[in-house]
């Protein structure tokens, strides 16, 4: 059975905001189904009492916090003792330093986290040592993105080598992305199909509002651009069959499909956003001087059009043809 941590809430301390803003974040994750939430010493006594909803992780620096703290699921620290509920972490940046695991094997469980070049090296190879080297350790691979592979790293390990993984939302804290890893373990492996992701803009919205960062447009799973479809031989896809292009439903993670006129646009999507928006259709030379107009305005502003500007432009071309 996978398992995937989110310690996206281990990284909140220097923005930290209110309780109800972080037991949302909670229920949130909850909703897509990670099965344990990790978080922060800071963040726990900000939110007083955890949720009911879900399994909860405490990062610790030292042993006595357990006694301190207790009623969690597990606790998380840089030690290496084999003691009750403890996941013990390490630290390894370069794969050379493998060998170092091979002291470890004395491990119930043991998180590695780093391990950013594993993409400038044989992946498969270093897995499948990190497995050899702790065959009977539980493995939780916590992949960091230096080279913006932790995502994919994560899901490979999940899919060939192991069952446990550590990500954070939008990439938080240089892992793996949650909503990234989530998703594609639900097209590849079905995995937890039946879980909520269309609370993930709502989450999105959560998490730029506590970190003041704003998660990219093209961002994967998550942009709010990703279902904008321009080039022409999308937007014909759209109007028969839009699975021949999009590897999920919008709907599933709280999308919609939008066909947006740009540059790259054909007759075709020029005729169906007429049609959308309710404009007269000319005929083909008249779609095909709205489609001139509008290739050399966006030419000129590097960017494709609202719905506003097209219908401002067929209204006017339009006129043109009239007069």
């Amino acid at each position: 059975m996978l398992r995937i941590i989110d310690n996206t809430l281990t990284g909140f301390d220097h923005c930290l905001p209110s309780k109800e803003e972080l037991q949302l974040f909670c229920r949130l994750l909850t909703e897509i189904g990670i099965d344990a939430i990790e978080i922060s010493l800071t963040a726990y006594e900000r939110m007083e009492q955890l949720p009911e909803e879900g399994k909860y992780i405490l990062r610790i620096d030292y042993l006595e916090d357990m006694a301190e703290y207790p009623g969690f699921y597990r606790y998380t620290c840089h030690f290496y003792d084999n003691l009750e509920n403890m996941i013990p972490e390490i630290q390894i940046n370069d794969t050379r330093e493998l060998i170092k695991l091979r002291a470890l094997n004395h491990c119930k469980e043991l998180r590695i986290a780093g391990l950013d070049d594993l993409m400038c090296n044989s992946s498969d190879k270093a897995m499948e040592e990190i497995r050899k080297s702790l065959p009977n350790t539980k493995i939780i691979l916590n992949p960091e993105n230096t080279y913006h592979c932790a995502s994919a790293l994560a899901v490979q390990w999940l899919l060939s080598y192991g069952s446990d993984a550590t990500v954070s939302y939008a990439g938080h804290n240089n892992n793996g992305a949650t909503e990234e890893v989530m998703m594609a373990l639900r097209l590849a492996a079905r995995h937890k199909t039946g879980k909520d992701f269309t609370v993930l803009p709502r989450l999105t919205a959560l998490y730029e509002g506590i970190t003041g960062k704003i998660i990219g447009n093209k961002k994967p799973v998550i942009g709010k651009s990703i279902f904008k479809v321009e080039s022409g031989i999308h937007a014909d896809a759209m109007s028969k069959d839009p699975a021949i292009y999009e590897a999920y439903e919008p709907a599933c993670v709280g999308g919609r499909a939008e066909l947006v006129i740009g540059k790259h646009s054909g007759s075709k999507a020029v005729r169906m956003k007429l049609e959308e928006l309710k404009l007269p259709v000319p005929d083909d030379e008249g779609i095909q001087r709205i489609l001139d107009f509008i290739k050399g305005i966006c030419a000129v502003n590097r960017s494709s059009l609202c719905d506003e500007e097209f219908a401002e432009i067929a209204v006017k071309v339009g006129a043109n043809e009239r007069g």
